[in-house]
């Protein structure tokens, strides 16, 4: 089953939500979070991977994305993309009750989900986080972050469009094709967001030690746009919590990768041993 829905969050900002639900009661449902400039929908049949295994996936277009409103690539603060996942969580909580929930982000979403585990308090069983922003590889030279920090807290809402190579995400033709033909993606990137980000990342790997729940955390060595040896620094600093793989010559987006069938077994064997410990 397949439902859609917009809900108002706290601060009136309207969030497009998606569930894909199996036709009996789930053993566990994923709190799905996106990556920058795209969407929810692009993660319809791989949701519906994890709906064959009695899974439910319950995703959302981020904040200037998507079906969801505000101006295309702007947040308020990063605290905004941590509440909104605590709103998600809470329509988790009311449409499935007790079952057991994981917390799933990929590339901005990926780091997303990493800083709301060591930041916020929430009863999710894990957090699965592929390609996550943590460094970006074509972040600009540090000497520059201070000028963007001051252009952030100036005029924050200003976007620019950035340049974009599909290729980079996948080594598949056809994932380019519709990603460049997705009139739903953007590629605008506010000053405030890109630094919030930035500082994101950097406070991720100064707080390894608060991640207090189990961790599986994914990355291509191959990538291009987020850097997989951050993930591997970070990983190494939580060896007691943390589960690290990384996929030889895969590109950024795991899930549209030729290696995705091994990548979702992964995530599902994990997946079940979290449900198993938890009985």
């Amino acid at each position: 089953m397949h439902h859609i829905y917009h809900a108002n969050t706290d601060n009136e900002n309207q969030l497009f939500f998606q569930v894909w639900q199996p036709s009996s009661k789930p053993k566990a449902v994923i709190c799905l979070v996106h990556g920058i400039g795209e969407h929810s929908s692009r993660y319809h049949e791989w949701a519906e991977q994890f709906v064959e295994e009695n899974i439910a996936v319950c995703t959302y277009d981020q904040r200037g994305h998507g079906l969801s409103s505000g101006k295309r690539g702007v947040i308020g603060s990063y605290e905004q993309l941590m509440n909104d996942i605590d709103f998600a969580l809470e329509e988790i909580k009311t449409n499935f009750g007790d079952i057991p929930c994981f917390l799933y982000g990929h590339s901005m979403g990926g780091g997303e989900v990493l800083n709301h585990l060591i930041s916020r308090k929430s009863n999710y069983l894990g957090v699965i986080s592929t390609s996550p922003w943590i460094v970006t590889q074509e972040a600009p030279p540090k000497i520059l972050i201070p000028f963007l920090r001051a252009l952030a807290n100036f005029i924050p809402s200003f976007s620019i469009k950035t340049s974009f190579d599909a290729k980079k995400l996948s080594h598949i033709e056809n994932v380019w094709i519709k990603y460049n033909e997705d009139e739903l993606i953007h590629h605008m990137v506010s000053f405030r967001l890109f630094v919030d980000a930035y500082d994101a990342g950097y406070y991720i790997l100064k707080n390894s030690n608060k991640v207090k729940k189990p961790l599986l955390l994914l990355h291509g060595n191959a990538d291009q746009i987020t850097d997989c040896n951050a993930s591997r620094i970070f990983s190494e600093k939580i060896v007691n919590y943390g589960t690290h793989i990384q996929y030889d010559k895969a590109y950024h987006e795991l899930h549209n990768e030729f290696c995705h069938q091994k990548v979702f077994a992964d995530i599902l064997n994990w997946l079940n041993a979290r449900l198993a410990e938890n009985k």
